[in-house]
């Protein structure tokens, strides 16, 4: 969370406005230099904002998938979709290289996203269809980065922990949700 600069009401840190008073709420972006020595900004507001954009794209491109009918159903499932399929690629790359955050706020905000995204993202165990084998394709790279994203994010809340209790319950409250169920016949 962070604070709004006109009324200095807490608002989350994804938020453009603030949800008090409606201003416009103005980061100080935390500037990082990556391996190549470029700076990368960490700011989990510009991150949502690159996932957004990738599913953006994503919605564009399957307004324009049914041209054809039936035969571009058969295509896509015979095939897939390459674009639709490096969106999705490119979407896990965001997520796997997005820096973490240093303070402890941002940090449980972001593993609370990564470990919520990760729980929503459905996989199938088995997958006996083309749409259920497809999807798969598309979801289990996003999931994977979802999972290790939240692991990072906890990993360093840990450090936080030792002094903060909410932190701590918060943790233990997260790493339930990254406990994959196992339901049906093959548990």
């Amino acid at each position: 969370m962070i604070n709004c600069n006109s009324c200095k009401n807490p608002v989350a840190v994804t938020s453009i406005n603030c949800e008090w008073c409606g201003a416009k709420i103005i980061r100080e972006t935390e500037n990082q230099t990556n391996s190549n020595g470029a700076n990368t900004n960490s700011s989990l507001a510009d991150f949502m904002n690159k996932l957004n954009e990738v599913e953006n794209e994503i919605v564009k491109e399957n307004a324009g998938a049914g041209t054809w009918g039936a035969l571009d159903g058969m295509l896509t499932r015979a095939f897939g979709n390459s674009k639709i399929d490096s969106l999705n690629q490119k979407k896990a790359t965001i997520i796997a290289t997005y820096p973490l955050p240093k303070n402890p706020d941002d940090l449980l905000e972001i593993a609370n996203i990564a470990a919520s995204s990760f729980k929503n993202i459905k996989v199938h165990k088995i997958a006996l269809t083309d749409n259920a084998r497809n999807e798969n394709k598309i979801n289990q790279p996003l999931k994977n980065a979802w999972k290790t994203k939240a692991e990072q994010a906890l990993n360093l809340l840990a450090i936080y922990s030792r002094t903060d209790d909410f932190i701590r319950q918060q943790i233990e409250l997260l790493k339930t949700q990254l406990i994959e169920e196992k339901k049906g016949w093959f548990k």
